[in-house]
């Protein structure tokens, strides 16, 4: 195996939603745009514009406030950069979780957009489908096929990722189909054990 990609929300962070995190920060409640969404009257993209509308006006100091990655992830970015191996985060979050893309080759995530300091609207670039054609197009750049690469998710969205790469974890999956599409899981609410078998499977492989 020659890379890794990561989902970002619930991996990497110790929330499952960074858009959720968000509404939670603010007090704002984004319940019909989901309901909207989960019953098909809305699109991804238009289901993030709906819910950065919540947004909007708001400083973009309290947007990009900091937050801590899940325990473990320093001890991972070192310990994956030592093994030389080429490192991919694709996440259908909030580009506020770009504080983390120091650990990576690539960081591609959903931007807000800011008029002077406060939230406009959205670029939206990973929807809930088309992971497995992003990783694909950005490995590609670096001449590595997806089924030389490890994928690790945790979410529906993550489901074609998990499916089409060379090897994939369910890290702390959220359901039933999230597991069945990977071909091990991992529960921990760490870092360190994820780590730890990736270096195992970089080596075997």
């Amino acid at each position: 195996m020659k890379a890794v990609v990561f989902d970002v929300d619930g991996v990497l962070t110790p929330f499952r939603s960074a858009w959720k995190r968000l509404h939670d920060i603010l007090g704002v409640d984004a319940n019909l745009n989901r309901l909207l969404f989960e019953r098909g009257y809305i699109d991804y993209v238009q289901w993030a514009v709906a819910d950065v509308a919540l947004w909007r006006n708001v400083p973009r100091y309290i947007v990009e406030a900091a937050f801590k990655p899940r325990e473990g992830f320093d001890f991972m970015c070192s310990k994956l950069k030592e093994a030389g191996v080429l490192m991919i985060a694709l996440s259908a979050g909030v580009s506020y979780t770009r504080r983390l893309s120091f650990c990576f080759d690539e960081f591609l995530v959903n931007d807000v957009i800011y008029n002077g300091e406060s939230v406009s609207d959205i670029n939206v670039f990973v929807t809930n489908s088309n992971k497995a054609q992003l990783a694909s197009e950005i490995l590609s750049k670096h001449g590595v096929p997806l089924d030389e690469t490890v994928a690790v998710g945790d979410s529906e969205t993550d489901i074609p990722l998990l499916e089409e790469a060379g090897f994939s974890i369910a890290f702390n999956p959220t359901s039933r189909r999230v597991e069945e599409a990977a071909d091990v899981v991992i529960r921990s609410n760490k870092l360190y054990l994820l780590t730890k078998y990736l270096l195992a499977i970089l080596k075997s492989r």
